[in-house]
């Protein structure tokens, strides 16, 4: 009885943290949510507005009768870098990178203008541990742009999370984006959303930055993620429900590392997303091992495309967007490599004394190819392009960017592999598997050559063509071009006529840049908690020991089929889960109220406090609280979701695995183990896995993994401010001196019935009927002759030869000892002689 009220009351008493727990993760997203009509009458407001949005598309794309010829009409480009992390300690790329940008390929390519997504500088020490706005980087970047070589070009910019380390707000003179960014007017007026217009003769285009770095910047590593809130997303549907051919939205993050408000017309971002065309961002670098090289995707709901660019600090990655007659190209190119020499002459932090900048050498630039038609099918934007126009097209057409005349390329363009042929007349044959050799000499087609129709503003190449021998299926057009220096320049796209998609196939890229991490993150936390938490109540209403012999009869009952694999092998491992949560709490009470204790405040109490933002001028600004749903200065939430990343790693690492370890020496494996099995099958692998868990080396890993589970928190407390209060006032410390000491404990006993920790499993009273086999169990049963066969050997070792009788009296005692009740702790076990075999002994010497 007295269980089963201690169950019920820890029941209640997380019910009534989980009450706690609302209350906070509303209170720290109040920022995000609309004041105004509920939301199930959103969409009722939205639908008409993307009804008029499609039909403007659909008099822009559809009743002009714009043809895809070859003259450079309704066409225009600009370029897009991301990630410069200009760095005052950092000598390969970096500062160099950008700088090489500058001088040997804007000069080339010129844009209409250049959009700079993001970490303009790098902010970090030496050491790469702290962050802080160094002037220097910030100097050097706005130089660069005012001194380049070519100047006639726009620049526009955003933060990113590094140019927002270390920053207590806007105002703050830490900021400098506000005196060296080149947008930072643009920024402040907007709050957070500013936009610009192209407005040539056959179109209206719109572009939408936006800075959604926290408005409390934190130091590293708690600055990975954006957010938008309610009144950032009004003014954000303010700028993207104006109506126009194609709208391109700007951000440093993709929009699965930001969180989104709800905007006080009821919007949610993927409303306010069917607006436009292309979201353009940076930040993730293409990840590590490959994961990031395709970070593209496509969202059928919204027909949108979202495309990460890789970084300028690294892989000298920019982009070129081409929007031809209504119809968006891209290409993303690298920089040519700089010779050894360049990099070692070229100072970190190039500026004079005055300010003015070195510049380094110019690099030969390879050809750069951009087809703009036929369209990469991967990238085909459904209802918001005019596609038929590559249907009704006359020519291929392809911009290339060189710093050489065009009289001295050389091309070769081939359609699956297949030079493009036509006629006289300018009309393509598909010839299928004819060789183009054999089908000059016998006909009057001849192989199509390339034709300059471009100008100083637009590099259009364009070719010939006759879409309708390609209507059937995929196809792929490669072009390569070699200039007369020996550089050559290489693309190509897989195309379709009929204006069908095919799949991108970035694979885990581009799962990645399609998800919602934050919201992955909170289900993986959450859910670790909850499952935690359920392992632990359960076992409380279960206290019967019944329950648990019938889970080791089924253990038993499987253990006596050699071999144990397959099936059979994971349903034994459930059934052993499942039991080892049942004697958790009689057998380790120090650790299952522990762990519950922790449980329930990591969802309550705040985790740590530290010195988030150094260079904060109050302590309210420098000093902030660590709850697992955000930051806390002062009297402020900060909803950043970088507490949810973190709160993934330390559930599922510090407590998730400590709580499997507790549950492993919670039921020592022998003791799971079949008589049976142990007398007649000493090699079984069940016996080997007992081995490994109780093995020294085995316990040596479990105190390597605290230690580095331990120094993770030294390195947070590196981060932020030292011991005082990021290790002294954390509650994850706590936790791991609790673990540290239960572990020590159990490392420092013997391994023996009267032995305490979390080894201590057989202790009297507890275990000891799983001990001495289970009743009722025939392999156990079968056991019974062996240990006293074995308890002969013993005693004859000591005692020298036992009589005939003596052997029976002890095998009796035996059998009366296993049979025997076993919450005794003075019961008789055949390693503990009785009195009778004893006073046989003495007898028989007298």
């Amino acid at each position: 009885m007295k269980q089963v009220v201690v169950a019920w009351l820890c029941v209640i008493l997380t019910l009534f943290c989980s009450l706690r727990a609302c209350h906070l993760y509303w209170s720290s997203t109040w920022e995000l949510r609309s004041a105004g009509p509920s939301w199930p009458f959103r969409h009722n407001k939205i639908a008409p507005e993307l009804e008029q949005r499609q039909q403007t598309h659909s008099i822009n794309h559809h009743d002009q009768l714009n043809i895809l010829g070859d003259q450079p009409d309704g066409l225009f480009y600009f370029a897009q870098i991301s990630d410069l992390h200009i760095s005052k300690y950092r000598p390969k790329g970096h500062t160099l990178h950008f700088l090489q940008f500058i001088q040997s390929v804007l000069p080339i390519i010129r844009p209409e203008f250049v959009v700079v997504t993001g970490d303009l500088t790098d902010a970090k020490d030496h050491k790469r541990i702290t962050s802080q706005q160094y002037l220097e980087e910030w100097k050097t970047y706005k130089m660069a742009i005012d001194q380049q070589p070519w100047t006639n070009t726009t620049w526009y910019d955003m933060r990113g999370n590094h140019d927002c380390f270390d920053l207590p707000s806007w105002q703050s003179r830490a900021n400098l984006y506000r005196s060296y960014g080149q947008s930072a007017d643009l920024v402040e007026n907007g709050q957070g959303i500013y936009t610009w217009q192209h407005s040539p003769s056959y179109g209206e285009y719109q572009f939408v930055a936006i800075d959604a770095c926290p408005k409390r910047g934190p130091s590293r590593p708690f600055n990975f993620f954006g957010y938008l809130t309610s009144s950032t997303m009004d003014r954000l549907a303010s700028a993207l429900l104006k109506p126009s051919n194609h709208t391109f939205v700007f951000s440093h993050y993709p929009t699965t590392t930001m969180v989104f408000g709800v905007s006080q017309q009821g919007y949610t971002f993927r409303d306010l997303a069917k607006h436009y065309s292309v979201y353009f961002c940076g930040h993730l670098h293409r990840l590590i091992a490959g994961l990031g090289d395709v970070l593209q995707s496509y969202d059928p709901a919204t027909k949108t495309l979202e495309l990460e660019l890789g970084d300028m600090k690294d892989h000298g990655m920019y982009r070129i967007v081409a929007v031809d007659n209504d119809i968006i190209s891209f290409v993303d190119a690298r920089l040519p490599l700089a010779p050894s020499t360049q990099l070692r002459s070229t100072p970190l932090i190039p500026l004079s004394a005055d300010d003015k900048l070195e510049w380094p050498g110019k690099l030969p630039m390879a050809p750069v190819i951009l087809i703009t038609n036929p369209k990469e099918s991967r990238f085909v934007l459904d209802n918001k392009e005019p596609l038929h126009r590559i249907q009704s097209s006359t020519h291929i057409r392809f911009l290339v960017f060189s710093d050489e005349s065009p009289n001295q390329m050389t091309f070769e363009i081939l359609i699956d592999g297949k030079p493009v042929i036509y006629d006289d007349n300018s009309n393509n044959i598909d010839h299928g598997d004819d060789d183009p050799e054999t089908v000059n000499q016998t006909t009057s087609f001849i192989t199509a050559s390339p034709r300059y129709s471009g100008n100083d503003k637009h590099p259009l190449w364009t070719l010939p063509w006759n879409p309708s021998a390609f209507k059937d299926g995929s196809h792929v057009l490669s072009i390569k071009v070699k200039s007369a220096s020996g550089q050559t320049g290489k693309s190509s796209v897989i195309f379709r006529t009929d204006g069908r998609r095919t799949k991108i196939g970035g694979g885990a890229g581009e799962w990645i840049i399609s998800t919602h991490m934050s919201t992955v993150l909170q289900c993986i936390t959450l859910l670790s908690i909850v499952t935690m938490l359920t392992l632990l109540l359960i076992p409380r209403f279960y206290t019967d020991r019944e329950v648990s012999e019938r889970l080791l009869a089924r253990i038993h009952a499987i253990d006596q089929h050699a071999p144990v694999g397959g099936f059979r092998s994971l349903q034994r491992q459930i059934l052993v889960g499942a039991l080892r949560c049942l004697q958790l709490p009689s057998t380790q009470p120090s650790v299952w109220y522990g762990t519950f204790s922790f449980l329930l405040a990591l969802v309550t109490l705040p985790w740590f406090k530290a010195e988030f933002i150094p260079s904060g001028e109050t302590p309210s600004e420098k000093f902030g609280t660590f709850y697992l749903y955000g930051m806390v200065f002062g009297t402020e939430w900060v909803p950043i979701a970088d507490t949810w990343m973190f709160a993934a790693e330390e559930v599922c690492l510090d407590v998730g695995v400590f709580f499997a370890l507790f549950l492993l020496h919670s039921v020592p494996s022998e003791l799971l183990i079949c008589g049976h099995v142990k007398m007649n099958r000493p090699d079984d692998t069940l016996q080997n896995q007992r081995s490994v868990i109780e093995s020294p080396w085995f316990k040596g890993i479990e105190v390597l993994y605290w230690l580095w589970r331990m120094s993770e928190m030294v390195a947070l407390a590196s981060f932020y401010g030292g011991i005082w209060p990021t290790l002294i006032q954390n509650i994850l410390v706590v936790w791991l001196i609790f673990v540290g000491i239960t572990l020590g404990t159990s490392l420092c006993s013997p391994s023996n019935a009267n032995s305490n920790g979390p080894n201590n499993i057989s202790a009297p009273g507890k275990l000891s009927w799983m001990a001495n086999g289970l009743d009722g169990c025939d392999g156990c049963a079968k056991a019974t002759l062996k240990p006293s066969i074995m308890l002969d050997q013993q005693y004859q070792q000591e005692h020298g030869t036992l009589e005939p009788e003596d052997c029976h009296v002890v095998d009796l005692d035996y059998r009366f000892s296993n049979s025997s009740s076993s919450g005794s702790s003075a019961s008789s076990t055949p390693f503990n002689r009785s009195p009778r075999a004893k006073n046989r002994k003495r007898n028989r010497h007298q």
